[in-house]
C-alpha cells in the first residue's frame, strides 16, 4: 500500500513537471496580454479619477 502511495505520489510530481516544463510556455503570451490589459484599465481608471476632480 505504501508503495502504491509513492508510486502515485511521484506520477502527479512528473505530471505536474511535465505541464510546466511543455504547456506552460504556450500561456506565456496570454499572461503577458492579461497583463498589459489589466494595467491599461487601472491607469484608465486613475486618469477618470482625477479628471472628475
Amino acid at each position: 500500500m505504501l508503495e502504491f502511495m509513492q508510486t502515485i505520489g511521484k506520477g502527479i510530481i512528473q505530471g505536474v513537471k511535465q505541464y510546466i516544463d511543455n504547456d506552460l510556455s504556450s500561456y506565456v503570451p496570454f499572461f503577458i496580454i492579461s497583463l498589459v490589459i489589466l494595467i491599461f484599465s487601472l491607469l484608465l481608471k486613475l486618469i477618470r479619477k482625477y479628471k472628475s476632480k
